[in-house]
């Protein structure tokens, strides 16, 4: 039977495979969680521990005296939940010679047909051009996949497009270097790239289309495959919470047609001296995970797991944050999923001015809004095409003259747009002004994987996860980057650490040993701001490795993770709802979980680390 149907699944358990215990990953056991309802089962058995809790119970018998929460965050009724009961199928993930990374006329499968969507986010109804090329022309599908939990499947098939034929407009491999791309443009100065392609296909957003990443899988006859990611929002939603894609990242580091904001390869012709491009474009495919950026590393676990639990949550990206950074006040939760590094001022100004309303924040990676970038339109005039960022620095050196103010036609006269890093003297926006922590290095990936160690200190927060104190959960839930404790004069009063774990950092040609810090605070808002501090956070909800992926799951799931997200997300929810009534639409189905204690408490274990220099 063909699995895009979804037929097959019918009697397939929704079952996940987690370690039992962080000490030994090795011992594991079936979990079965029927979507929403195993997640809010779960969470009425901690609510009731917590509100046993004598932290809560004061605050608890107060806010029923006031009036009855009459939401929460997880819910069989919800958007998501509905939809996630829909047939799924695992159809949308790389297969065949793709998967295996074989090669088709000297050129890997998923980079034979590659491409790129002329915006990263779309509405409903709308009309959106996709720009396609392949080695040469082939035969070639478009199937468009709604990613989430389904059954554990994980996709759901929305539009199908055969008969295809693709043109050779190009492509790049790091081996090969731009080859045929007679449109491609690469910028001397900047050494900004746009493969200028052609539109080869116009996908019709279905009217009906929930909110969340659609990938767009292209397969050609000759069995090469790649995605095109494409976020759907919902800007009327009001959903409980609103999460957030780093497509600025994703573009940062992409390395298709020979640089990024990291890395010049050999083969791109540069200026003497300069080692990293200043723009890049977003007309071009994604080189990480075969074409999807960091989506399928990352990103995609922390979807999954939230569309398993049934969160009422609605989608966006860094470009739609800019631009609309007012709608975050629509929601109770922002949530910034994964590697979220590369931040605008509309951006920082609104996700700030969305805590001081009573937002809640939920940062569920590490390394966020470490770099100021800016948007430029392309060579047509199209808005936000363009991330900027020259990556300057007010401690730069002769050695280093690409670092220098001056680089950036924003210094000296508007240096609250100079792109440089948001602790850097030109800004003074140090990133633990927000997050509570910030972001103090990385180790080498596959090398070296250092444990999360819960702090000595019992949290409210940890009732119910079966989190001990001084707990380890073993290598890869903590990496490979990571934030933790470093100032405290600039953070907020009243950071709470929930963990503390030693990590050996690579600083240059040496090492230096820090503390990566999981933590939360409550803003003076009443909002709760959450930062997981490490990017594979995702990697302890899920236990899904997709082929292709720029880093494989090492972790696999851990259940105490699973719950203690669980808990934040209501925490947060129960903080916001009390200066955002009828934000939230979905019925309840358990009593809320109790606040965090207010900003100004006694922080727990707050104990900065050696500075990292």
């Amino acid at each position: 039977m063909d699995a895009r149907d979804g037929s097959h699944v019918e009697s397939k358990d929704a079952m996940i495979t987690m370690p039992v215990t962080a000490h030994n990953p090795r011992r594991t056991a079936a979990i079965v969680l029927s979507g929403a309802a195993g997640a809010m089962l779960a969470v009425a058995l901690v609510t009731l521990l917590l509100l046993r809790h004598p932290l809560f119970a004061a605050s608890v018998a107060q806010r029923t005296a006031q009036a009855p929460l009459e939401t929460t965050a997880f819910s069989t009724t919800s958007p998501i939940a509905v939809e996630n009961r829909r047939p799924g199928t695992t159809a949308w993930m790389l297969d065949g010679r793709a998967a295996r990374g074989t090669l088709i006329g000297g050129v890997p499968a998923t980079r034979y047909i590659q491409g790129y969507a002329g915006v990263v986010s779309a509405l409903p109804g709308a009309r959106v051009s996709l720009y396609i090329s392949s080695v040469a022309p082939v035969g070639y599908r478009v199937d468009v996949y709604r990613i989430g939990w389904y059954q554990g499947l994980g996709g759901r098939l929305m539009y199908a497009r055969t008969g295809l034929i693709s043109a050779a407009q190009g492509y790049w491999t790091p081996k090969t270097g731009l080859v045929g791309c007679h449109a491609c443009t690469i910028d001397p100065k900047t050494i900004e790239i746009d493969a200028h392609w052609r539109p080869s296909f116009t996908l019709p957003i279905g009217a009906g289309w929930l909110s969340g990443m659609y990938l767009v899988k292209l397969t050609a006859t000759n069995g090469a495959e790649s995605y095109i990611p494409l976020v759907v929002r919902d800007d009327a939603s009001r959903a409980a919470a609103l999460a957030s894609f780093a497509v600025n990242t994703y573009q940062a580091y992409n390395e298709w047609g020979g640089a990024s904001l990291y890395t010049i390869l050999p083969a791109t012709r540069h200026p003497p001296g300069m080692t990293l491009g200043t723009k890049v474009s977003f007309n071009r495919p994604y080189e990480q995970s075969a074409g999807s950026g960091f989506f399928l590393g990352w990103d995609i676990h922390t979807v999954r797991w939230m569309e398993r639990t049934g969160l009422d949550v609605t989608y966006t990206t860094n470009v739609d944050v800019s631009e609309h950074a007012d709608l975050l006040d629509r929601h109770a939760l922002f949530l910034s999923i994964g590697h979220d590094e590369y931040w605008t001022k509309a951006m920082r100004d609104g996700i700030e001015a969305a805590r001081d309303s009573g937002v809640s924040l939920g940062f569920f990676g590490a390394n966020a809004s470490y770099w100021q970038a800016r948007y430029e339109p392309d060579a047509s005039g199209a808005p936000d095409r363009m991330l900027v960022c020259y990556k300057v620095s007010s401690h730069w050196t002769p050695g280093d003259p690409q670092a220098n103010p001056a680089n950036d036609p924003m210094y000296p006269a508007h240096p609250d747009l100079v792109t440089t890093y948001w602790r850097d003297p030109i800004l003074h926006r140090p990133e633990n002004e927000l997050l509570g922590i910030e972001y103090i290095g990385f180790f080498p990936f596959g090398r070296y994987m250092p444990d999360w160690v819960a702090t000595n200190t019992p949290d409210p927060l940890e009732i119910g996860t079966g989190l001990k104190p001084g707990e380890h959960i073993a290598g890869g839930l903590l990496g490979y980057e990571v934030d933790g404790a470093i100032d405290s004069q600039t953070a907020p009063p009243g950071v709470v650490l929930l963990s503390r774990s030693p990590v050996v950092i690579a600083d240059g040609s040496h090492s230096i040993t820090l503390m990566a810090s999981t933590s939360y605070y409550r803003a003076a808002s009443g909002a709760i701001v959450f930062d997981a501090g490490s990017i594979w956070w995702g990697w302890g909800l899920d236990d899904l490795s997709p082929p292709g992926a720029n880093q494989p799951n090492l972790l696999r799931g851990n259940e105490a993770i699973s719950k203690l997200t669980t808990n934040i997300i209501h925490a947060m929810l129960v903080a916001s709802l009390d200066h955002q009534t009828g934000v939230v639409n979905a019925t309840p189905t358990a009593p809320p979980v109790p606040t965090v204690p207010a900003s100004g408490a006694t922080p727990t274990e707050y104990v900065p680390p050696p500075d990292n220099g």
